[in-house]
């Protein structure tokens, strides 16, 4: 009964209801027995073996219920389907409580000798007690046969509520059977012992397995969620490629609805996409076009084995993302880049040195916009070479770990070489290690060159101080780099964190971007702190990395300050 009460506490969650009703069934019929054992008439004593096979009703009806919620089943019960459920023990109940008309329950009424001061009745059961229990078998085989599914398919902690529940019933069930086949030599029922283990088993179920604070029901509800309102297409087919579900997304692709779908061969239906399913056991990512009602689409297939019980397979499952648009945008993306990287440029060259030939023969007001010419054609070369070395960076990199300090070392020596009049100071901690490929040598060295470059230099020497160190918190490291110059505007952090441009608001260059993609392809990030100091600080968030060689050695600072 004590069960029963923290059962009731939870009587909101699933299974709770049922399950209570079990242990307050099961502790009614144990001391009901004690009572029989105690009294002294037979009257008596019959009396409260009525009221035993009664509760021997409740007990299995009230368990299946329990597990069928527990596992998610509840819409099984059906309001035809729980009156059949219940006209066995209607009947049983009425032929117990009129036994003495019929006798078909148990006749006659001996008794046998439990000790010295208690005699417990021996009824001679019939043949309508042996159908009753073949009955609370098949009701408890029906609850065992769904536990098992979920064990099978289930993490630690649903296998061991699992176990319990089959134990709470199992036990009892096979000492009593035991008992009343003449199995087990002892002079009194040991079936309410059972229930006193069943009530131990679901104590520790409920204070230490949380048995009715995390059912599986909840997870299998989860999943059908998933499946029936992705937005991607899924489809479930057996062994032999026949559809066995389907979500409504994934109907789109078919002539009919939903149910009429069930049951249909796959390579009959929509040949292209049986052709993606492999064999038994095995999984696929690929890409395929399906052509319906006229429109052809590009989706993502990916297929993956399903298996039941012991390895064996017994289906699979295929999800379809719908990569049209995708796949046209990067076809756009991959002519726009090759025209960026090759036609313009060499287009561009072809401007510039044409625009070299005339300045030879051009006068001095022709010359100074040939020179303008030639320097915009530059920069549109240079920055296109910048992008090409970015896309084929980002294309063909491999992270590996990466000593952070020999990067910004080379890093502060391109630049010095070439902006000699630029104080450039570096520090960085040792040992630093960082996750990365041959992009963060591109991001670091746009970093620090446009520090260089954008500087007011009317107005004092520039200024560069970059700082490396282990980022506070957080298992990454920190790379800030600070100039004294005018700083970025506004409207260009904010386009930077934004990550779009419109016409109305856009960046003035690529450099950042180019910075932020690279930092955002190893999973850091870029920021702009404000700081006290004038100019623009820029810090990146890079993934740290374990160093290729172990060291003892306390990381301290090491600083390199401009000659």
């Amino acid at each position: 009964m004590g069960v029963a009460f923290l059962v009731w506490l939870h009587r909101d969650r699933p299974g709770a209801g049922p399950l209570a009703v079990f242990v307050v069934a099961a502790s009614l019929w144990a001391v009901t027995y004690g009572i029989e054992l105690a009294v002294p008439g037979l009257s008596t004593m019959e009396r409260l073996v009525q009221a035993q096979l009664t509760l021997s009703v409740i007990i299995p009806v009230a368990w299946l219920v329990t597990v069928i919620e527990y596992t998610g089943h509840p819409h099984w019960l059906t309001q035809r389907r729980t009156a059949l459920l219940l006209v066995e023990p209607a009947v049983f109940v009425t032929l117990v409580w009129s036994n003495h008309a019929h006798e078909l329950i148990w006749s006659g009424h001996g008794t046998h000798s439990v000790s010295a001061s208690s005699v417990a009745l021996a009824p001679a059961y019939g043949v309508m007690y042996w159908g009753h229990m073949s009955y609370i078998l098949l009701l408890i085989l029906a609850g065992g046969v769904l536990l098992l599914r979920m064990l099978f398919r289930s993490n630690q902690v649903f296998q061991g509520q699992g176990v319990a529940l089959l134990l709470a019933i199992a036990v009892p069930t096979v000492v009593q059977t035991l008992f009343v086949l003449g199995a087990v030599p002892i002079p009194f029922n040991p079936t309410s012992l059972g229930y006193v283990a069943s009530g131990a088993v679901l104590s520790v179920a409920i204070l230490r397995g949380q048995l009715l604070d995390v059912a599986p029901v909840t997870r299998e509800l989860g999943r059908e969620a998933i499946f029936t309102e992705m937005d991607d297409m899924v489809i479930i087919v057996d062994d032999e490629r026949r559809i066995v579900d389907i979500n409504a997304t994934a109907t789109a692709l078919f002539d009919g609805d939903q149910n009429a779908l069930l049951g249909r061969s796959l390579p009959h239906t929509l040949p292209a996409l049986a052709e993606t399913v492999p064999g038994p056991g095995e999984r696929t990512q690929t890409e395929t076009t399906l052509e319906h009602e006229g429109s052809v689409r590009y989706y993502d297939v990916r297929v993956i084995p399903l298996y039941r019980a012991y390895g064996v397979v017994s289906g699979h499952l295929i999800s379809l993302r719908d990569i049209t648009d995708r796949r046209q945008r990067e076809q756009r993306l991959d002519v726009l880049n090759r025209l960026l990287r090759h036609d313009i440029r060499n287009e561009m060259n072809v401007v510039k040195g044409n625009a070299d030939l005339l300045r030879d023969t051009a006068d001095a007001d022709e010359r100074e916009r040939l020179d303008r010419i030639i320097s915009t054609v530059d920069d549109i070369v240079a920055r296109s070479n910048k992008i090409g070395r970015v896309t084929e960076a980002l294309e063909t990199e491999q992270h590996s770990p990466t000593a952070l300090q020999q990067l910004l070392e080379s890093v502060v020596s391109d630049a010095r070489d070439r902006r000699p009049d630029v104080a450039i100071t570096l520090t960085c901690e040792d040992d630093l290690w960082i996750r990365g490929g041959p992009s963060v040598l591109i991001a670091l060295e746009e970093l620090v060159e446009n520090a260089v470059e954008h500087q007011a230099t009317d107005e004092g020497p520039v200024v560069v101080e970059i700082t490396a160190t282990r980022a506070d918190g957080t298992p990454g490291v920190r790379v800030a780099v600070h100039d004294n110059g005018p700083g970025i505007t506004d409207h260009e952090r904010e386009v930077i964190r934004s990550g779009t441009e419109t016409p109305l608001k856009h960046g003035s260059g690529v450099g950042l971007w180019l910075v932020n993609w690279i930092v955002r392809n190893l999973g850091g990030r870029m920021s702009f702190p404000d700081t006290d100091e004038p100019g623009t600080t820029v810090e990146l968030q890079l993934p740290a990395a374990e160093p290729v060689h172990a060291t003892d050695e306390p990381a301290t600072a090491h600083s390199e300050n401009a000659d």
